[in-house]
């Protein structure tokens, strides 16, 4: 504020020199000034113009609410024009915002592409794979353009935005009915955001980049859960839950978090089918019939969800790549539920899923 006194008082002397106007006609000359100041991006100079402008008396006040319409009016264009892009910064949100919405449209086609019983048709498997793999590729992309900083954008906004407040409040000492005048200061900005034609389509944007960034942020955190396990959890385990997990971010389905307990309960069944040589996922064994008597006695105390069950081979790729192919099985990894067990012996594998007690 050290500038603001020296305006206003430039502002003052300069009408000064004009003399007394007649009729409360104002000095065109001050009000271009005034108009330009009320414009500014410097708020010491936009203040000096609405103080300036209220020492001019009652007669000048029809002006001084004209002269604020207009502010108000520019100060909405250039909201708009930032919005669409034609100001001095991009709109790093608009771009980000129309690919993610090809991203959005592409998921929930794929989805149900996913979720079709194709009865195990090995055409269409492969067709299901390089559709997940054009939405690795598009997903990529959006998340590249949510990357860059909008820092200066924001700020942009910012500045338009506290100039259009002060502006809106000015006015409200004309017309107290106003819809402004029942908003409180905090609330303002995003009243005065959401009435901009512009405005919602900045907000729609805003909300779909911060979801692409929390999306990115909770695969990596589930990732990261996987990799601080403990020694209950093999490398192969982790690997095939990471696995799954990049695939459901492809369709913008959340993690699933391997939990112990379950995975006791897959290992054992695992450990029962080679050793006792049967392939079911029901079981001979006492008390361990069906999945979610194993998950009991194992000690989970979440919700179930389904099981899964592959013999072959000791890699995980394997293991997902055949559920993945067969109907049934790819229902469950790609279905609900925030909690995974995995159990591996030898080549049988076990996966189950289930929801936590959160």
């Amino acid at each position: 504020m050290n500038g603001f006194l020296p305006l206003i008082l430039i502002f003052s002397l300069q009408f000064a020199v004009y003399g007394q106007e007649s009729q409360g006609v104002l000095p065109q000359d001050f009000t271009k000034v005034a108009n330009r100041w009320m414009l500014s991006a410097e708020a010491d100079k936009r203040n000096a113009a609405y103080l300036s402008w209220k020492q001019m008396g009652a007669d000048a006040m029809p002006q001084y609410q004209r002269a604020l319409e207009f502010a108000q009016q520019q100060h909405n264009k250039a909201l708009e024009e930032a919005v669409r892009g034609r100001s001095s910064v991009i709109n790093p949100y608009a771009s980000h915002h129309e690919l993610a919405g090809e991203l959005d449209a592409e998921r929930k086609r794929v989805m149900s592409l996913i979720m079709t019983d194709w009865e195990k048709d090995g055409k269409k498997v492969q067709m299901l794979r390089e559709e997940m793999e054009d939405l690795e590729k598009l997903r990529e992309r959006v998340n590249r353009l949510a990357g860059p900083s909008t820092e200066r954008f924001d700020s942009l906004v910012d500045a338009t935005l506290e100039g259009l407040a002060e502006v809106t409040r000015e006015l409200e000492q004309f017309d107290d009915r106003l819809e402004s005048a029942s908003i409180e200061d905090g609330d303002l900005r995003g009243f005065l955001l959401e009435e901009n034609s512009e405005g919602k389509d900045l907000l729609m944007q805003r909300e779909r980049l911060a979801a692409t960034i929390n999306e990115v942020k909770i695969h990596m955190e589930a990732e990261k859960a996987h990799s601080d396990l403990g020694r209950w959890a093999s490398s192969a385990m982790k690997d095939f839950a990471n696995l799954l997990n990049k695939e459901r971010a492809l369709l913008g389905l959340p993690p699933r978090i391997m939990e112990e307990k379950l995975s006791d309960a897959c290992k054992g069944h695992s450990s029962d089918m080679s050793n006792l040589g049967f392939f079911a996922h029901e079981s001979p064994v006492p008390k361990k019939k069906s999945p979610w008597d194993r998950a009991r006695l194992a000690g989970f105390a979440g919700n179930g969800g389904g099981e899964n069950i592959f013999m072959g081979s000791t890699s995980h790729s394997a293991a997902y790549a055949g559920w993945f192919g067969s109907d049934g099985h790819r229902f469950i990894m790609f279905g609900g539920g925030d909690t995974l067990g995995v159990g591996i012996s030898g080549i049988h594998w076990t996966m189950m899923t289930g929801n936590s007690m959160k």
